[in-house]
């Protein structure tokens, strides 16, 4: 069977791995978009101009010669993978219609049966007269939108492709039965996948660190993600650890506001750094610090644990959405309850007597076999079951 996984640069991490299960079991096709809104907000492609390449561009030539070198073994056994380019900013437009033709023109040339979209967006409902006699699987990260995430854009992609349809795909068993719960119309099959570490960073750690820093959050800066309760938490650590420093790094989402009364008050051992980080630089920041935490409020999956794991760091998590799907307490990682108190606690049981260097033993940075072969079959089967 001939498969088109159409994704974006934001997903780029998570699809390294997922391609593993599908690239020698189908003629497996792989576009990447990449917006005018997101050239530099890929969490590993950051291009600083794309106006001046084709709508479908080869990836040596969209990323350079060396940035292509450290992705091409993932793409090894792959069909064909190209940049899709959407080099207008608005989401709706004229020109994204046509690059949608220009995919669809593709798609027709060889013979694709199944295109699989690694989530959806505005920006892909030019492919939409295109789909007509395919079958259609979507991947959803987060089925339904976090606190404070709502965007009239994901609704309006929801609308169209979900209807369209063959099956779901989530990675984890959290999302996969907050999918079931929310859309309680929709009946077709649903399919849960294990996500791995993110191999690629590996790729980027430079070792040698004796000195481990701070205790450290990353990621976009959201209401979700729970900052003030960890902000909240940090004064009760430093109660016991007074020398502790924290860093929490991340460009700030639209809208959100950090009450900074409490960085103010321990200017010593919080630092902010609210800005998007290129991965070269988060990567540096990770291994320099203690280990992770993530005070979320709500989760699906997380990018920042499988980020962390990929790192060897230890992750202190709150037990919130499938978080404990992926970490078994004081095994691979620390879980805590969604309040700062907990949260606290959890990071206190962290460093006493260096706990967390204990835990780092338990932590495997590679792709799972097992999983991935898990993986494969539910792809199989559904591909399968679609195009009886």
């Amino acid at each position: 069977m001939v498969v088109l996984y159409y994704t974006s640069t934001s997903f780029l991490d998570v699809i390294l791995e997922t391609i593993q299960s599908l690239k020698h079991q189908v003629e497996l096709h792989v576009m990447i978009e990449i917006s005018e809104n997101s050239k530099q907000k890929g969490t590993i492609v950051n291009v600083a101009e794309i106006q001046h390449f084709k709508d479908l561009e080869d990836p040596e030539v969209l990323l350079g010669k060396d940035k292509w070198a450290l992705l091409k073994d993932y793409f090894t056994g792959v069909a064909s993978v190209k940049f899709v380019v959407q080099k207008n900013p608005k989401s709706i437009s004229f020109s994204t219609l046509l690059t949608g033709r220009v995919v669809g023109k593709y798609m027709r040339k060889h013979k694709v049966d199944i295109v699989h979209f690694d989530t959806i967006s505005v920006r892909s409902l030019g492919l939409v007269p295109y789909l007509f006699n395919k079958k259609v699987f979507v991947t959803f990260h987060d089925p339904v939108p976090h606190s404070g995430e709502l965007d009239w854009r994901d609704t309006l992609a929801n609308k169209i492709f979900i209807p369209k349809a063959s099956g779901f795909f989530f990675y984890s068993k959290y999302a996969e039965a907050e999918f079931t719960g929310y859309f309680t119309k929709v009946k077709k099959p649903t399919y849960h996948t294990r996500l791995h570490p993110y191999t690629y960073i590996s790729k980027l750690l430079k070792g040698g660190n004796d000195k481990p820093g701070p205790i450290l959050f990353f990621g976009r800066l959201s209401y979700y993600k729970g900052i003030d309760l960890l902000l909240e938490a940090i004064p009760k650590v430093l109660a016991v650890y007074p020398n502790e420093k924290f860093l929490i790094a991340g460009s700030l989402a639209y809208g959100y506001t950090i009450d900074e009364s409490i960085v103010k008050a321990y200017p010593d051992n919080i630092e902010i750094i609210s800005k998007y980080l290129l991965t070269e630089d988060l990567v540096q920041l990770i291994e320099q610090s203690k280990f992770i935490v993530c005070p979320y409020r709500d989760a699906t999956q997380s990018g920042v644990l499988m980020t962390a794991l990929a790192a060897k760091k230890m992750v202190v998590a709150t037990n919130v959405g499938s978080f404990g799907e992926y970490i078994e307490d004081n095994v691979n990682g620390l879980l805590a309850g969604p309040a700062a108190d907990a949260i606290a606690a959890k990071i206190i049981e962290a460093l006493k007597d260096g706990r967390y260097l204990e835990i780092e033993k338990n932590l495997d940075p590679r792709f799972s076999e097992a999983a991935g072969k898990d993986n494969e079959q539910k792809f199989l089967t559904a591909y399968k079951a679609a195009l009886k």
